[in-house]
């Protein structure tokens, strides 16, 4: 325990002491692990190893004993006294942290004199890491997570149809401000499949918003149709076309569609500090849209943990990540009059791969967790992701 002790009175000692809290019920000692102030009127002598002192019920359920061991001391005094478990030094059981580690610094005898048991079939190899001195977090998990990703896109592979003929590779038809702003919401199921190495799911349901521009050189195009323009009864569309540079109807903007999702994370620390490795695949179906494809994500993170007491454990975390989205669209554009209809196959992907990673996770306790984080800095996406989630 940790013991804040203040004293108002009369008397005088030198010497040791050791302090007995008695739990009558788990109620008090709930109360007790987030450290509480507790108070009373006290008595104590002390002539070497003989000793005497007084024991008080200072609350509902818990009764404190304040033992001089050795030294001398006579003391009638009004006591204040904050008691509260030390966590660098009492092994507590199952970890209240969502990665593994060390814990704060806790000594190699303490699991001796007070071995831990894993009651749980995952993990794998649990048992062995409790008896070397580290904490697990527990082994299954549920959790939600909200995204807002702004980002830009670049297009490749553009192929194009032009009034019902085959689609074929173009370079007359450009596409430009391909930007896309997308919301998110995810179901994360967990477990940790060995001490260093979870595995997840997801299923998610996405909403947003591409705008792309649609360039016609009209030139090209006439080229491409073999409309030649210079006889005396020239083609209609080379009124539309020739000489002119021609943006076609926005592609439609709104987009919808289900994702799917696989990953791991690997993970481990030392001393509060932590380092963890989350790694998924994440298949991309539009509902609104004929288009498909598959988002890659790597997030390197590192930080540290902080125990807050009652309030549990904050993580505070930085790093990077890459996201690279492949995504096959398919679609029809026409000029306002009809006279030209253009059936399009893209391949689009994002102009940045990497930014950077700031975030916080709140563990309140072994079973419930919050995280806030964001992704820019650096590069053309940004990034606020929140989440939370249950273990059990």
């Amino acid at each position: 325990m940790n013991v804040n002790r203040f004293d108002l009175g009369l008397g005088l000692a030198q010497g040791s002491f050791s302090v007995l809290a008695l739990f009558e019920d788990r109620e008090a000692l709930e109360k007790f692990r987030g450290g509480r102030w507790t108070g009373g009127i006290g008595a104590e002598s002390a002539d070497g190893e003989k000793m005497a002192t007084a024991t008080a019920q200072v609350d509902k359920g818990l009764s404190v004993l304040i033992v001089p061991e050795t030294g001398t001391a006579v003391l009638a005094t009004a006591r204040l006294v904050r008691l509260s478990v030390n966590e660098d030094l009492t092994d507590t059981g199952v970890s209240e942290i969502s990665i593994p580690n060390t814990g704060l610094k806790r000594s190699d005898q303490q699991g001796k004199r007070a071995p831990r048991k894993w009651d749980h079939k995952l993990p794998f190899f649990a048992q062995k890491i409790i008896d070397k001195g580290f904490d697990l977090p527990l082994p299954y998990g549920i959790g939600l997570t909200f995204a807002r990703v702004d980002q830009e896109n670049l297009i490749d592979d553009l192929e194009v149809g032009i009034n019902g003929r085959d689609k074929e590779p173009f370079q007359f038809v450009s596409f430009e401000n391909v930007t896309s702003e997308s919301n998110s919401l995810q179901l994360k199921l967990d477990t940790w499949l060995f001490p260093f190495m979870n595995v997840f799911a997801l299923l998610g349901k996405m909403e947003g918003d591409a705008p792309v521009d649609v360039i016609l050189d009209g030139n090209d195009m006439l080229d491409h149709l073999e409309i030649n323009c210079s006889g005396p009864l020239p083609n209609p569309l080379c009124t539309l076309l020739q000489d002119q540079t021609i943006t076609l109807p926005t592609i439609p903007a709104d987009f919808s569609g289900w994702t799917y999702g696989v990953g791991t994370v690997l993970a481990g620390g030392w001393n509060n500090w932590f380092f963890a490795l989350p790694i998924s695949f994440t298949y991309v179906d539009m509902d609104t849209t004929k288009s498909e494809g598959i988002a890659t994500t790597i997030t390197p993170r590192i930080g540290r943990i902080f125990n807050i007491g009652n309030w549990g454990n904050l993580s505070l975390y930085g790093g990077g990540n890459y996201l690279k989205t492949e995504l096959t669209i398919t679609g029809q554009v026409s000029t306002p009059g009809g006279e030209l209809v253009i059936d399009y196959t893209i391949q689009q992907e994002n102009t940045d791969r990497w930014n950077l990673v700031t975030g916080a996770n709140w563990d309140i306790n072994k079973r419930w967790s919050l995280m806030a984080e964001y992704n820019g800095f650096i590069g053309s996406r940004e990034a606020v992701i929140v989440s939370i989630g249950t273990r059990f």
